[in-house]
């Protein structure tokens, strides 16, 4: 796979295609509370926090083969190359991110109020 370099978007229909499980994915982060389980789970190195342009965080993110349940996507991931790929609202974005065997990857998207770029 073109050096490893995949969506996450594309997660459950590649690891469907190459018998391999989906990597492990939680989303959340509603609420404060919430906000520092998610942190404090340390087996997930990679974070995707979604927000507006504003700086508020948005929720009900494309990403997987669900919706976002929150501002924030924690991820699992083998060391590798990937691009992160999320749609708010129709509009799709896309990072590349080295993920390493120690440390989090975090990233950050946002879209202006009607999800555009």
């Amino acid at each position: 796979m073109l050096a490893r370099l995949i969506g996450i978007i594309a997660f459950a229909a590649a690891a469907a295609a190459s018998a391999q499980p989906a990597p492990p994915v939680r989303t959340g982060g509603i609420g404060e509370e919430e906000r520092r389980a998610l942190e404090s789970d340390a087996r997930y190195n990679l974070k995707l926090v979604a927000a507006n342009r504003a700086g508020q965080y948005v929720s009900d993110v494309g990403v997987a083969a669900a919706r976002m349940a929150g501002p924030w996507l924690l991820a699992d991931l083998p060391p590798g190359r990937y691009r992160v790929v999320a749609v708010y609202q129709g509009a799709r974005q896309s990072r590349d991110v080295v993920v390493g065997r120690g440390g989090r990857q975090d990233i950050v998207m946002q879209w202006d109020a009607r999800g555009l770029r």
